[in-house]
């Protein structure tokens, strides 16, 4: 049977509550601003879930990175040590079944989001949880790769 949007809202608390990692229900905020998050959860220090408004079927699960200023300096093509990082954060999201964007401030490359999601078919605690482990393990080494080749 397919679940709701609120369904699948009081699943993904329920299964963050099991975790006793700090979050906030977003969902007001964000629809001041914006009709296109049904509802959305900030867990952690970087970690958004949230189902939008124009996927009925699935859950999105982000993690957020954000780099200094100084940092993003570094972050230019003509850098080799960065384009050689691109490549291998390319491949860790491709291996682990994840997607990345580069977040950018006009020219300048500020942050990298890595995300995936979660089907509402196959949303239960078990798959919402390795998803997030996932994305944690791949944001460990994406950081890794970012101290050691780039900064």
């Amino acid at each position: 049977m397919t679940k709701t949007s609120l369904e699948m809202k009081k699943l993904v608390e329920e299964f963050i509550k099991i975790t006793n990692v700090k979050y906030e229900d977003q969902t007001e905020k964000i629809k001041e601003k914006s009709d296109l998050v049904d509802w959305q959860f900030h867990v952690g220090t970087n970690v958004i879930v949230s189902k939008n408004s124009n996927r009925e079927d699935r859950v999105h699960v982000n993690v957020n990175m954000r780099f200094s200023p100084g940092d993003s300096k570094l972050l230019v093509k003509t850098n080799l040590s960065f384009s050689k990082a691109v490549m291998e954060i390319s491949e860790i999201c491709t291996i682990c079944n994840i997607g990345h964007q580069w977040i950018k401030n006009g020219e300048s490359i500020v942050g990298l989001a890595i995300f995936a999601h979660i089907d509402e078919q196959n949303l239960d605690r078990i798959s919402f949880h390795n998803v997030q482990d996932i994305l944690k393990k791949s944001y460990v080494q994406i950081l890794v790769i970012s101290l050691q080749k780039i900064i």
